[in-house]
């Protein structure tokens, strides 16, 4: 899989945002969509305040703001609400760490994961990057039977979200497409 194409990929649909939001799913989140289920998680990062290391107690501050504001925001509704932030180079460090902890999990649960085709693997990475591997195993049972028979045109067809931008979606499908007919990714 190739990680840089994975990167551009989400940062293209996650956004990439130095500050704490909450994503559409609910949970905390900073970078290039870093869930981080409780203030302990966000304290882990290395968050600034005007250019100085953020202490806890500011770190749990926002976390507590961004946790108490409604769904369904946009990103930058919260911005104004935290006063810490990531470098960028520290956004990218723990995509690139996101990145490669997803894809073990997708080793685990997919044990032919290295024979997929390239645009596959992106494909599945997505679904399980925005879902959760727990949430993709749930929720796309037909899809999950589709990946392990590496019947690509039939995961295409089930790897439809709700809640999620359509031209996420029909990137996703376009890629499991495109893994069914060996064509080279572009």
């Amino acid at each position: 899989m190739d990680e840089q194409r994975v990167l551009a990929r989400l940062q293209g649909f996650e956004g990439f945002i130095v500050y704490m939001y909450r994503c559409t799913g609910g949970e905390v989140t900073a970078g290039v969509g870093h869930a981080m289920p409780g203030a302990a998680d966000a304290i882990k990062l290395n968050w600034q305040v005007n250019g100085r290391a953020a202490s806890s107690a500011e770190v749990s501050a926002d976390f507590g703001k961004v946790a108490a504001e409604p769904l369904g925001m946009p990103a930058a509704h919260y911005e104004p609400l935290t006063q810490c932030r990531l470098t960028a180079g520290d956004v990218t460090r723990v995509a690139t760490a996101d990145i490669a902890a997803f894809e073990a999990e997708l080793r685990k649960t997919f044990p032919a994961w290295d024979s997929y085709p390239e645009p596959a693997q992106e494909a599945i990475f997505d679904m399980a990057f925005n879902l959760g591997v727990p949430g993709l195993r749930s929720k796309f049972p037909k899809f999950m039977a589709a990946v392990e028979a590496r019947n690509w045109a039939t995961a295409a067809a089930e790897s439809e979200r709700k809640g999620i931008a359509d031209a996420r979606n029909q990137e996703i499908a376009a890629l499991l497409r495109q893994a069914g007919t060996g064509s080279p990714q572009t």
